[in-house]
Parts: structure tokens; sequence; C-alpha cells
């Protein structure tokens, strides 16, 4: 009987005890558009990219709108990137790589542009700049246009045009999906092609289509 008057006593610590329940994930905090924050979602979303997929031939490769969902703020997400471009630092461990090893430890060798052009290394961006080109990154485009549609297709198809997250998360990943459903749930919520309504049960995914 103490234990039973307790609880009625107290109504508050039995919501918050079912708020606690593993079944009941809350709404992930929201960073703010600092560097430390962007930089945590670039890793975020890196470590979601399906590396065996592509026989580990392409280094993790992500989209600038993926860290929208992680990063409200865009303006800063896009102000931390120009600024990492223009320091020019490579960021992946694969360039880093390669001009330790192949460059810097062999200075009698010459690697002209025309060179790393020719064989896809680089691609022009302008006079005297080059972007660092990703040879075989249609195959990654190829997949994401498929999951993109096989993700869009469920929502269409589900009543009221929602899922909960959680029904993502588990379970059998959906034909055409290969690229993963967490990656490309960043890349449906940064687009705007998908909504997250927070809710006591977790979030709510609903299509933003009309």
């Amino acid at each position: 009987m103490s234990r039973r008057r307790r609880r009625l006593e107290d109504p508050r610590a039995a919501i918050e005890a079912k708020r606690r329940r593993p079944g009941l994930p809350a709404e992930p905090p929201r960073p703010d558009g600092s560097p430390a924050a962007v930089e945590a979602a670039l890793g975020a979303v890196a470590a979601l990219f399906p590396r065996r997929l592509f026989g580990d031939a392409l280094p993790p490769l992500l989209l600038r709108h993926q860290l929208y969902s992680l990063v409200p703020d865009r303006t800063a997400v896009d102000r931390h990137l120009a600024l990492a471009a223009v320091a020019g630092s490579p960021r992946e461990p694969l360039v880093r790589r390669f001009l330790e090893v192949a460059v810097m430890a062999r200075p009698e060798l010459s690697y002209g542009e025309r060179q790393l052009v020719a064989v896809g290394l680089l691609t022009v961006r302008d006079v005297g700049s080059w972007w660092v080109a990703v040879p075989g990154v249609g195959r990654f485009v190829r997949a994401l246009l498929r999951g993109r549609r096989a993700l869009l297709s469920l929502f269409r198809r589900a009543r009221l045009r929602q899922l909960p997250q959680g029904a993502l998360g588990g379970g059998k990943t959906p034909p055409g999906a290969a690229l993963g459903v967490p990656f490309l749930l960043h890349d449906l919520l940064g687009e705007g092609r998908l909504q997250s309504i927070p809710t006591p049960a977790g979030p709510l995914l609903r299509l933003a289509e009309p």
C-alpha cells in the first residue's frame, strides 16, 4: 500500500520513468553552428558511408546538404566548408597518404598537372587551380539516386505519407537502398524532401511533397 501511495502522490516520477524507456528515444539535441559542430556532423555522416559496397575503391563521400540534417544553421555549414576549401588542407587520409608517400618521399619524380588530369586524379577548376577528382564516383551517384527513389516510395505508400524514424532503423533494408537507410535519411532530410517532427515516441518523418 505504501508503494502505491507514493506513486499516486508523485505522478511526475512515473512520467519521467516512462520517458527513460529504451523504446521511446528522445529527439537528439540540435547542435549550434560552431566549427566543432560542423566537424562532428562531417564525421557522423562520413562514418555511415558503406565503403565495402564499393570494394573500398571510394573514400567516404557525402553531400553538403546532408550536414544540414544535423546542423540547422546552414550558413555556418557553408562558411566552414568554404574556409576549409580555401585552406586547402586534405581531409581524406588517402589524399594525405598519397602526398606524404608518393610525392614527398620521392622528390626526384615530377607530376605534371596534365598527367594527373589525364589519369583522372585532377579536374580543372579554374586557371591555375584544380579539384581532386574521385574516379568511379558515378557508381556512388547511381546508388544514391536508387536509394532516394526506394525510400521516397516507402513514404508515398505509407498512411498519411509518414513513418516513425524508429521503424526505418531496424529490420530489412528496402530494395535499392544499398547505401543504408541512415545515410539516405540524412540526404532526404537535409534536402528538405522529408520533415522530422518530434513526438514523445521519437521523431516522426513525413514526406514534404504536396
